[in-house]
């Protein structure tokens, strides 16, 4: 007997081991030849392969073999009853969830049983070919729509994470959103697409849009207060506005939200917010043209997951450019200091170099013929020329290196003879102060890879520092020894010890700050910028080293500077 009724036929989707496609099967549990030809005849018109179990192994050894679309079980077989069997088929990972038509005997139907066993329908024995065939057909069309919406499903997820990955690729918020209203609009096969962002602080004002080709409708543009109070409204309750048809609209909509929408030609809605912390600043809005839809949970998480990492990337985005904004006014602002601090010193330099240069012929051709009162105070005049240039000088130093501008010019240094140098230039200053300023020379050379010059500028501002402040009668100690190190490599050492009237422990944290000058010495109105250790920290970090002050007030100071030795 022929059913009247053809199911659905399955897709043949599996593979046998030498490639050629494999009909789906299903297995078939019945011991009445008749029965069994009739179940297979319907079961082969619907493309499945029916495959003759009698017992659990056999079941499960076919199972394992290919997984089957679907059981007809008679719960009369006799080898080991039909719903024994079941209970037992259940464990097999394979068949968990395989749906089952039940062949009912004479017997009756246990309905807590059938519930408990998931079986999917039944047929009264004998069986109805007719009945059979539209039981069949019904779980086939029910498996195939189950599996388009997993299908479907993973398809959306990953082209979520695809939308998510290309957000976070980027700083940029344009496109950012330009990623998201393309993106969303493709992978949910949405008809029109609108992201607006309000102002706020925290992101960039964006109002991007995506319509579909072939489509004549649009999101309509709701007023400012309506948009932001929508937003908010969601924001605060954690969740979108589904729509399904605007031609009736839900409790929860805003009033003017379906009559806008309907009469922008649409049809359907989802409304997310975008926000960050506790307060919304823009949203989200998909639209469909042609039909009610009715919008998945799946959908609507998904949806929401991107609009979250789009919030993020924004804020982001906008803090990244904020800070490249600042950077890029820094730069000009220390470019246009560099300039300023050159012409000043230009501008400075050149009436300076004169009015030296005049002082010095009056001292040298008049000296004799001025009065002491006339010639101490152009000796006066004198030194604080020196001082203006030597700030000057110091300025220009300090601007240089802001600007990066300070190249080294490595050689190979002997810092012994560099500081034999500088304690000979230092001697006639010395002496006139009565201080024993003592060099003690290095039995070894003490050779550093570095700028000579730049150095030399670095030990000539400490031990000058250190005749500068120390009373007459006091010393002052350089000295210079190699550190051998198996973890760093050896250094070189260079000390220079005063008996001067030291640094007040509340000044110590401050002494490489620009412009600083302990509290004693300007107590004591002794000269200088304030400038001269802060270069110096800055010449010894350039070489690699490190530079430390130790010292107690009445007592002198330390200053101790490590470069790394050439060999």
């Amino acid at each position: 007997m022929s059913p009247a009724l053809k199911p659905v036929a399955v897709p043949e989707d599996d593979s046998s081991m030498d490639g050629t496609a494999r009909r789906p099967t299903a297995l078939v549990a019945v011991e009445e030849p008749g029965v069994f030809s009739v179940v297979a005849g319907i079961l082969a018109a619907a493309g499945l392969d029916a495959v003759a179990v009698r017992n659990l192994d056999e079941a499960i050894d076919a199972a394992r073999k290919a997984p089957p679309a679907l059981a007809v079980v008679d719960s009369t077989v006799r080898q080991i009853a039909g719903m024994d069997m079941l209970k037992r088929v259940r464990h097999e990972r394979s068949m968990t969830k395989l749906p089952v038509i039940l062949v009912a005997g004479e017997a009756g139907l246990d309905v807590e049983l059938m519930v408990e066993l998931g079986i999917a329908d039944f047929v009264p024995s004998p069986v109805d070919p007719q009945d059979l065939a539209r039981r069949v057909n019904l779980i086939l069309t029910t498996a195939q729509a189950r599996r388009g919406r997993r299908m479907a499903t993973a398809r959306m997820r990953a082209d979520t994470r695809r939308i998510s990955a290309s957000i976070r690729s980027t700083n940029d918020p344009q496109q950012m959103a330009e990623v998201m209203v393309h993106g969303l609009g493709t992978a949910f096969e949405a008809d029109h697409v609108l992201l607006v962002t309000f102002p706020d602080e925290r992101v960039p004002e964006l109002n991007l849009s995506w319509s579909r080709d072939g489509t004549v409708g649009a999101i309509p543009a709701l007023a400012g207060h309506t948009a932001g109070e929508l937003a908010d409204r969601l924001w605060e309750r954690g969740h979108a506005l589904a729509v399904e048809d605007h031609r009736a609209p839900a409790g929860d909509e805003p009033v003017q939200l379906s009559p806008a929408s309907a009469a922008a030609g649409l049809r359907t809605s989802l409304v997310t917010p975008l926000g960050h912390g506790d307060k919304s600043f823009g949203l989200l809005w998909l639209a469909g043209e042609g039909s009610a839809r009715e919008w998945t949970s799946t959908e609507i998480s998904l949806i929401q997951h991107a609009s979250g990492n789009l919030a993020h990337g924004l804020v982001q985005g906008n803090l990244i450019t904020a800070q490249r904004m600042v950077l890029k006014r820094q730069r000009e602002l220390d470019r246009a200091k560099t300039d300023f601090v050159a012409t000043v010193n230009h501008e400075l330099r050149t009436p300076l170099t004169s009015i030296t240069g005049y002082l010095d012929l009056i001292l040298e051709d008049s000296g004799a013929d001025l009065p002491d009162d006339v010639a101490q105070m152009l000796k006066i005049v004198g030194r604080n020329a020196v001082r203006l240039n030597q700030l000057i000088t110091d300025l220009l130093t300090i601007s240089r290196h802001d600007a990066d501008e300070n190249t080294l010019e490595v050689e190979e240094v002997d810092l012994d003879e560099l500081l034999r140098s500088v304690a000979a230039s230092l001697a006639p200053a010395a002496r006139a102060n009565s201080l024993d300023l003592h060099f003690e020379p290095s039995p070894e050379p003490l050779l550093v890879d570095g700028d000579r010059a730049q150095l030399e500028q670095v030990f000539t501002n400490l031990c000058s520092n250190a005749v500068k402040f120390t009373p007459t009668g006091g010393s002052v100690h350089i000295r210079a020894q190699q550190v051998r190190s198996d973890a760093a490599g050896n250094s070189i050492r260079v000390q220079v010890c005063d008996t001067g009237i030291g640094i007040p422990d509340a000044d110590l944290p401050n002494l490489f700050r620009r412009f600083f000058r302990a509290s004693n010495a300007t107590t004591a109105a002794i000269p200088g910028t304030g400038l001269g250790l802060a270069i110096v920290q800055d010449i010894v970090l350039q070489h690699g080293g490190e530079l430390g002050i130790v010292s107690t007030e009445g007592k002198g100071t330390t200053a101790t500077v490590l470069l790394p030795a050439s060999r």
